[in-house]
């Protein structure tokens, strides 16, 4: 194979997805070290992506101005968007297209670019039946490997290492300085542990109840001595506030934050306690020692990469199902909070 000059990464969301997909990317960096790489992506993940020196530049899918024109009708905006897009697209001719993604949405986009090889997943990994788009496809045989594994498959048949890169995020020394003053002005000290009760819109089921985050907050103040920060997003303030009130004075409230932010905050705390979340993936990188909480999502496909974390789930014959509508959330309901918190004993002497 000659050596690749420019090359295109698709892979458009989500901040977990994205954030598995980057030791590929940079194996695939390392391997071809005066490459121009461009990444696809879509949503607010673009701006941690832009801090990175191993990617040369980040191309927006506009999805959010798309469906906004459609809520509205507006027909002629839409097409006018789309038009725009694909004229940035389409400015560079690539040596290789690579589609991390692996949907028919990711998978025509490859088509539209202009790209002398089209590189896809196969039957395996690839959904909505996207391996038929490409000139190339990388076969798997474990559909239920871990998702930085099956993206390495990628990079490993561009020629890079077995070996998935390790990566320190980058974010700009503003980003530090805005949490630096927030922990300073809150009176945050060590130990201080981040919680995130919530999770991705229409992902409610992988929510373990917030009333028993409410007194583990306790539990870890009474006989641990920390203090715990409530993380928050977009449309989740008002849940993160009554949190707090249920966990009283032992509960603070993180201040708001973008994804680069949210990374820099991270880096700071001594613990990360939650479920099977983007953000979960963040606090990995991140290195902070990580307590995962999971029920019906995929631990081998979704866990944590790497030694620094301890995960909780049932065994049960229904789990991993991503099930929705499951009225019994047995997997989720059956993990207490004394099962938490000796996992967060467990953690805290693991990590010294």
């Amino acid at each position: 194979m000659s050596t690749p000059g420019n090359i295109l990464v698709i892979r458009l969301s989500s901040l977990g997805d994205v954030l598995m997909c980057m030791p590929a990317v940079k194996a695939i960096r390392d391997r071809f070290p005066g490459a121009r790489i461009t990444w696809l992506v879509e949503g607010p993940v673009g701006e941690l992506l832009s801090c990175q020196t191993f990617i040369d530049e980040v191309v927006q899918f506009p999805r959010g101005r798309l469906q906004d024109g459609l809520r509205a009708g507006q027909l002629i905006s839409i097409a006018r968007e789309i038009k725009s897009f694909l004229a940035h697209l389409r400015k560079d001719r690539y040596d290789c297209v690579v589609d991390f993604h692996g949907i028919i949405k990711s998978a025509l986009i490859s088509v539209c670019a202009r790209g002398d090889r089209k590189i896809g997943f196969g039957a395996v990994h690839a959904k909505e039946k996207s391996h038929i788009f490409y000139g190339e496809c990388v076969h798997g045989t474990d559909r239920r490997m871990h998702k930085v594994d099956k993206n390495m498959l990628m990079a490993r048949y561009l020629g890079a290492g077995n070996t998935a890169a390790k990566i320190t995020l980058q974010v700009p020394d503003i980003v530090h300085e805005y949490i630096d003053i927030f922990f300073q002005q809150t009176g945050l000290r060590p130990p201080v542990f981040a919680m995130n009760p919530f999770s991705s819109k229409g992902t409610d089921f992988k929510r373990w109840p917030i009333e028993r985050y409410a007194r583990l907050i306790g539990m870890i103040k009474d006989h641990m001595g920390a203090q715990t920060l409530v993380l928050w997003g977009p449309g989740e303030k008002e849940e993160a506030e009554r949190l707090k009130a249920m966990a009283g004075e032992s509960a603070f409230l993180a201040c708001p934050t973008n994804i680069p932010q949210l990374y820099a905050l991270l880096e700071k705390v001594d613990m990360y306690i939650g479920g099977d979340t983007g953000v979960m993936h963040l606090a990995s990188a991140a290195q902070a020692p990580v307590v995962a909480i999971f029920g019906p999502t995929d631990v081998k496909v979704n866990a944590p990469y790497g030694l620094n974390n301890m995960i909780l789930r049932k065994e049960l014959p229904c789990s991993p199902c991503k099930k929705k509508d499951c009225q019994e959330r047995t997997c989720m309901e059956g993990i207490s909070v004394e099962d938490v918190f000796e996992a967060v004993k467990g953690m805290s002497e693991k990590a010294g």
